[in-house]
């Protein structure tokens, strides 16, 4: 009688243990997953912030690109395919399945951005064979090299021409550093609230900067707060 209960006691712990360690592993299985599904997601987060910053020089001209959607917009209408050939060796293309217009940056003889065109509806229409087998992956070629990931080169190469518009003004980026300096100190803050631009905030300094814009968009000057006198 009391080895049998013994027994019965004995099975009963055994699969409490069992329990017990079946429910930890599926505690620590969770776990893995949740941090695997959370650090993808902070990836992805990481990478359309890096595609944001290669597409902040063109939304002067109209082409805006929405992160939660991973997705350029010209003038409100969703972008299929948009390329920016600068030469050969250094361009930007972006092609995708869906969308109602194909559109291409202007650039002049310096090779300087000037605006933002749409392609004809025929050659919308030339191009609709080709967009159905799209990878819908932003395309970067920098002197001869292609890639599809890493795309810190062309975006500090984007931020450098961007920022060539306030070098009169004394603001400068530095690529080495990936930060703004005015007049050799480094800056803080930057916003040129009339583009919807900004570039920090960074604990490091104190020196806030505002973009001033006329009435029709023009820059003309900074304002400067923090700085050391000149």
């Amino acid at each position: 009688m009391f080895k049998r209960n013994d027994v019965h006691i004995e099975a009963s712990h055994k699969k409490k243990r069992l329990i017990t360690v079946l429910g930890a592993a599926f505690l620590l299985l969770a776990v893995v997953f949740l941090w695997i599904v959370v650090d993808a997601a902070q990836a992805a987060q990481r990478e359309w912030e890096e595609i944001a910053q290669v597409f902040q020089p063109y939304e002067p001209y109209g082409l805006v690109y929405r992160e939660k959607e991973n997705r350029l917009y010209y003038r409100g209408e969703l972008v299929r395919y948009f390329e920016d050939i600068v030469s050969m060796a250094h361009y930007l293309k972006w092609p995708n399945q869906n969308g109602t217009v194909d559109v291409y940056a202007e650039r002049d003889i310096a090779g300087e951005l000037t605006g933002v065109k749409a392609f004809t509806q025929e050659e919308f229409s030339d191009r609709t064979p080709s967009m159905k087998t799209a990878g819908n992956e932003l395309i970067i070629n920098i002197d001869g090299g292609i890639s599809n990931g890493d795309i810190e080169e062309m975006v500090k190469r984007q931020i450098a021409e961007a920022y060539e518009v306030y070098q009169p003004y004394g603001l400068t980026y530095d690529k080495e550093s990936d930060r703004l300096y005015y007049n050799g100190e480094l800056v803080g803050y930057f916003e040129d609230k009339q583009i919807k631009h900004f570039f920090g905030p960074f604990q490091d300094s104190s020196i806030t900067i505002y973009a001033i814009r006329d009435e029709n968009g023009a820059l003309t000057g900074l304002d400067v707060e923090g700085a050391a006198k000149q």
